[in-house]
């Protein structure tokens, strides 16, 4: 059996994604269990791009990552969205 469902595990094992910012350009270090950072730059918001998970869809989402980390998610998405 499963410790937890691998679909989480882009939320739970975390690494770093470099991002180039809308905003000005320079390269921005947005880790996998992050949805958005700080441009050092300019200071704008910068959002990673991501598809559609099991966070999206299963009703134990929050129980698999938490509270916290599932609405910070949600609130990427519709930003992104």
């Amino acid at each position: 059996m499963l410790a937890s469902c691998p679909g989480s595990r882009t939320v739970k094992e975390i690494c770093p994604e470099y991002i180039l910012c809308p905003h000005c350009g320079v390269e921005v270090e947005v880790w996998s269990d992050e949805f958005r950072a700080r441009c050092a730059q300019c200071h704008g918001w910068v959002y990673r791009q991501q598809g559609p998970t099991c966070l999206d869809w299963c009703a134990q989402a929050e129980h698999c990552v938490g509270t916290s980390t599932l609405a910070a998610y949600k609130r990427a998405r519709e930003h992104t969205s």
